[in-house]
């Protein structure tokens, strides 16, 4: 039989939200997943920040960055 229980760790035990019925003998294969808690989403002024410099303001037109792309990888036929 397999049967899966949600618990957490309070320092010296695994303790289970809901109840498992073990019987004496009983083999029990236990593995678990570590599940960091939430970090805090980072702050979009920063995100925007890091990417400064990445991307080059050259204040061309879209159609300018479309034609040199043609350009550059138009396949030969």
């Amino acid at each position: 039989m397999l049967a899966t229980a949600k618990g957490y760790f309070d320092g010296s035990h695994i303790v289970l939200d809901s109840p498992v019925k073990f019987e004496r003998g009983q083999e029990v294969l236990v593995t678990y997943t570590i599940i960091q808690p939430a970090q805090e989403k980072a702050d979009k002024d920063s995100l925007v920040d890091s990417l400064v410099g990445a991307i080059p303001n050259t204040e061309k037109p879209l159609s300018e960055y479309r034609a040199e792309r043609l350009e550059k990888y138009a396949s030969v036929d």
